[in-house]
């Protein structure tokens, strides 16, 4: 349909040019009894046609997959204190006060996967893990493969953000409130995140090899856009659950799926 598409604009715009051509060589053009006014009219439904012809060709073949995941979280249980550092300097966790009340088991990453997938393309802006009320938000984020993510401290006193997930290990260090530290994923999988001043902060960092994913909101609430039309494999990713997977059909309209009923 795309390339329809293309081909109706070429040819349209290929009609323009003629008109404005024979327009520059007649100072009173006629063409079977129109008019030079007749021929400005013309030449404006050719201009409509071809905006109407690059709107079909931009929406064609692409639909938006919107859904729901219904299941519930995993039980979760209180996370060991993981040491970064020895001695005199573990003692800066006394600022930790009391634990976070972030639960990253609330929320999915849903992500299609299939043959001949585009390429995945770098996003408008820079993702963000904030740290925030002694959280990380969000604290499930999902990005594409060679996505640089920002860790911007917004909370009055330091915090030290790591991983040791063998897909992406880094240990950004102390820092204050308004710093910030960059990471770039370079490989697929699932990074876990944590704080080493306040070890109950954790998050995940879901880095795909596909350019369809999103993560949900609390409710379980999830949109993905811009699909191109085929055959693709759902997938749900939940904090310590099972992932779920199941077939879905794209054809141009948009899709409605319920996942973990």
């Amino acid at each position: 349909m795309q390339i329809i598409a293309h081909t109706l604009i070429t040819l349209l715009l290929s009609a323009h040019y003629k008109f404005y051509q024979l327009k520059k060589r007649l100072k009173y053009p006629k063409i079977i009894g129109m008019g030079y006014f007749g021929l400005k009219i013309l030449k404006r439904l050719i201009l409509a046609a071809c905006f109407f012809s690059m709107a079909f060709a931009l929406s064609t073949d692409a639909a938006t997959i919107y859904g729901k995941v219904k299941r519930q979280p995993a039980e979760t249980k209180p996370e060991k204190a993981i040491s970064r550092y020895r001695g005199a300097e573990s003692l800066i966790s006394q600022d930790a006060g009391e634990d976070c009340v972030c639960n990253p088991g609330l929320f999915s990453v849903v992500y299609l996967t299939g043959n001949n997938l585009p390429p995945i393309t770098p996003p408008d802006t820079i993702p963000k893990m904030a740290q925030k009320d002694k959280m990380f938000v969000p604290s499930v984020l999902a990005v594409g493969v060679g996505t640089t993510v920002d860790f911007p401290n917004l909370d009055p006193f330091f915090h030290n953000v790591f991983s040791y997930s063998k897909p992406k290990q880094f240990d950004l260090g102390r820092y204050p409130k308004g710093e910030s530290e960059q990471v770039t994923f370079d490989k697929p999988g699932i990074i876990k995140v944590f704080c080493e001043i306040h070890y109950s902060m954790r998050a995940y960092v879901h880095v795909l090899e596909t350019p369809y994913f999103a993560a949900s909101d609390e409710k379980g609430n999830f949109i993905i856009k811009n699909v191109q039309n085929g055959e693709y494999q759902l997938n749900v990713w939940q904090e310590n659950l099972s992932n779920l997977t199941q077939t879905i059909m794209v054809n141009n309209d948009s899709l409605f799926v319920e996942v973990g009923q």
